[in-house]
């Protein structure tokens, strides 16, 4: 995968940690707070916490834990209970844990407000906060406008105008990186980029999505690292008749031949002049 998701939420929460407590630990940007970003290594064995902050606010200081979670095991409680464990062990401070669930695969209709945990004369007990973010609104992330936060939105309780003020936004900052970790969260919700393509299609026009071409770079590139051309040209088949298809209407027979004959270097050539060419015979000649 050529971008880490656990790694989009690091780089957010790097950036701007206030907002981060703000999406997911439910602590107002207006609150009276000061926030400190705390080392994430455990120092046992090799327990790393995804995020953690030191919070101090009128004589009260604690920590806020979140841990981010793809897709949903029902191990994920037992690892939370450790993650704070080994939190209040090290910084010997209150912890307010937060579990935040990306999708909804694997997720239970109920689960429990607590975690127990006894080991012999050991006892002890963890709330559990959780944040699902295909329940959270898009509209506040949308209204803050803060473009590192977009790449979230396929994954909240976006409407089709949410998402593609999303995607319109992101395009306008022209930032490909952005653009390429909108693509790989809508995968995640959607089980893959192209399904995500053929959700937003009609949210944007054949020319805007041929222009950002995060999914045709990204199937070439991860090809091209992988030394497996051969292996991507599927990829690069369903794509390109599919933004023909948006283009011109239902393809003939002799273009969808051509298509699944073309080797990669016809498909960076077809892209080059799909902008350019007013007819399905000049781009695929």
């Amino acid at each position: 995968m050529p971008f880490s998701i656990d790694k989009h939420f690091k780089i957010l929460s790097d950036d701007d940690p206030r907002m981060t407590l703000a999406l997911f630990a439910g602590i107002p940007m207006t609150a009276d707070l000061e926030v400190e970003p705390l080392d994430r290594e455990l120092n046992v064995e090799t327990l790393r916490a995804d995020n953690l902050y030191r919070c101090r606010r009128r004589g009260e200081e604690f920590i806020v834990h979140l841990e981010v979670v793809s897709f949903y095991k029902p191990a994920v409680l037992e690892k939370q209970f450790d993650y704070v464990q080994a939190i209040v062990a090290k910084y010997k401070l209150p912890c307010r844990s937060h579990l935040v669930l990306l999708t909804s695969k694997g997720v239970p209709d109920h689960l429990p407000r607590k975690i127990y945990r006894k080991r012999g004369d050991y006892e002890a007990s963890l709330r559990l906060r959780v944040t699902r973010l295909w329940t959270m609104p898009a509209g506040p992330i949308l209204r803050w406008n803060q473009p590192k936060l977009l790449p979230l939105i396929p994954l909240t309780d976006a409407t089709d105008e949410q998402l593609g003020t999303a995607v319109s936004r992101l395009r306008s900052t022209a930032n490909k990186e952005l653009s390429a970790q909108l693509f790989l969260l809508g995968g995640l919700r959607y089980g893959s980029r192209r399904a995500f393509l053929e959700r937003i299609k009609d949210l944007m026009t054949t020319t805007e999505i041929l222009q950002d071409s995060v999914t045709y770079q990204e199937i070439v590139a991860e090809a091209k690292r992988e030394g497996k051309l051969e292996g991507k040209l599927e990829g690069l088949q369903d794509l390109m008749s599919q933004m023909l298809t948006l283009r011109f209407g239902p393809l003939p027979q002799w273009a969808t031949t051509r298509i699944q004959s073309a080797d990669h270097l016809a498909f960076d050539r077809w892209t080059a002049q799909f902008l350019s060419a007013s007819t399905l015979e000049e781009i695929l000649k």
